[in-house]
């Protein structure tokens, strides 16, 4: 009787300290409970739902389970299994608890809800909708539903409608957590930056020490063209969580647009001993070395970037104007060669692989590629210039006037070109000398033995 007792207290105590969100006491308390008496569903229950605080859903589904043994009846139970089932990616088995709780209870609303959630992981969008219409039947006043339903919705890119589903989800719930931020992200996604703005504001007043969303937010202000404000926010991401990846990376990739290139690399290196395979973080790190003629250093980087990633149409835009600076054509042209494959349209490559062949004496496929830039951006000034300067190379003077005055035009401020165009007569007739000399210059005459008749 005593154990008995003593089992009960230790429940009550419990209560009491999951009351007060000291899960891992409770959770103790209640096993010891258990041990006594392994007999009480609701104990198993509730276990169930300690661990469920301590994030730990794979232990909370074994003591729903246990507890559903003892209390088969009991939908509370079901629907807590079914969901813990859902958050560990165990769909087909959540969907045959919902499915056998429907049969048991059809007019039990969280079990047409949840399987809303369900259908929208597995991509069944029109089921999804189905069990939202049957669950709107049974009541219209689940803000779970709605949120559900606009997880689907906005998987399918129906921004509009997804906004209306969590919008009557705020209605029926104010403070449902993260529909504010999800109706942001979906405003996002349409281009109304305004709208998103306000709602990523109104989830912060919600939650203000939410690292995640304030990198969200500094995104946002990204996006919308205030790299100040978005460094801002990605600095008090960092004082919140000096650990945030997230934060640390982000800040660099500001320094980087806005060319402080110092500041781009220590905030960029705070990231990478965080992470260094953070999305982004050796990437930007080799541009940032790159950019202060750190060349060895940034060639490091930006070939761990392309080892990540070997696609990655920046890295490997990166990587040969790297090599290049290291004086290293032939390597170089191989990565804008592979660039060209990935994006056929891009002037840039066929411009920087025509700077390759120029680098290598080889112009006339370098003055190729430069013309195939052209073709593609007939505004592309780089390629104009190099054009000129090849074609005077090899003493194509109407081409490199003509494209001298094509650049002028489009950029009348370089005083390179300028130069060049007047100085063109000089070195057309310097080659012509050259030319002329070469053939007045005495023949050789064989000193060697007549071969035998």
């Amino acid at each position: 009787m005593n154990d008995w007792l003593d089992a009960e207290q230790r429940v009550e105590r419990a209560e009491q300290l999951f009351e007060c969100n000291r899960w891992a006491e409770a959770l103790a308390e209640l096993d010891a409970a258990i041990e006594i008496n392994p007999y009480h569903a609701a104990w198993h229950a509730n276990r169930g739902a300690i661990l469920d605080q301590l994030d730990r859903p794979a232990e909370a589904i074994e003591s729903y389970r246990r507890a559903m043994e003892l209390d088969p009846d009991n939908c509370e139970i079901r629907s807590a299994l079914g969901i813990d089932l859902v958050r560990t990616g165990r769909n087909d088995e959540a969907l045959a608890v919902f499915e056998d709780l429907a049969r048991r209870m059809p007019d039990y609303e969280p079990a047409f809800c949840h399987r809303v959630a369900i259908y929208t992981r597995m991509g069944q969008h029109e089921k999804a909708e189905e069990m939202f219409y049957l669950a709107q039947q049974i009541s219209e006043d689940c803000p779970h539903a709605y949120v559900h339903m606009g997880e689907s919705l906005y998987d399918r890119g129906e921004y509009a409608r997804a906004i209306y589903c969590w919008s009557q989800a705020l209605r029926l719930d104010p403070h449902y957590p993260h529909a504010k931020r999800r109706i942001a992200e979906a405003y996002r996604r349409q281009g109304d930056l305004e709208s998103a703005r306000q709602y990523y504001l109104a989830q912060y007043r919600d939650d203000p020490g939410n690292v995640d969303l304030i990198c969200d937010i500094g995104e946002l202000l990204l996006q919308m063209g205030d790299l100040d404000g978005a460094a801002a926010k990605f600095r008090q991401a960092i004082e919140l969580d000096p650990q945030e990846v997230r934060g640390h990376a982000s800040l660099g990739r500001v320094a980087l647009m806005q060319r402080r290139f110092r500041e781009a690399t220590a905030a960029l290196e705070a990231a990478a001993a965080i992470n260094e395979r953070y999305a982004g973080v050796r990437l930007n790190l080799g541009q940032a070395l790159l950019c202060q003629g750190r060349h060895e250093e940034a060639r490091h980087y930006l070939e761990l970037a392309l080892a990540q990633n070997g696609n990655d149409p920046q890295a490997l835009l990166a990587t040969g104007n790297c090599l290049l600076e290291l004086g290293r054509p032939r390597e170089a042209a191989e990565h804008f060669a592979r660039l060209i494959s990935l994006r056929p349209d891009d002037p840039t490559p066929r411009h920087n692989l025509g700077v390759c062949c120029f680098l290598q004496n080889r112009f006339e496929e370098g003055i190729a590629y430069c013309e195939q830039a052209l073709a593609i951006d007939p505004g592309y000034g780089m390629a104009m210039s190099k054009l000129a300067l090849a074609y005077a190379h090899t003493a194509r003077w109407a081409e490199a006037r003509a494209m001298i005055r094509r650049a002028l035009a489009r950029d009348p401020k370089q005083e390179a070109l300028r130069r060049l165009l007047k100085r063109l007569p000089w070195y057309r007739i310097r080659t012509n000398v050259r030319r002329l000399r070469a053939l007045f210059r005495p023949r050789r005459t064989s000193t060697s033995p007549a071969p035998a008749a």
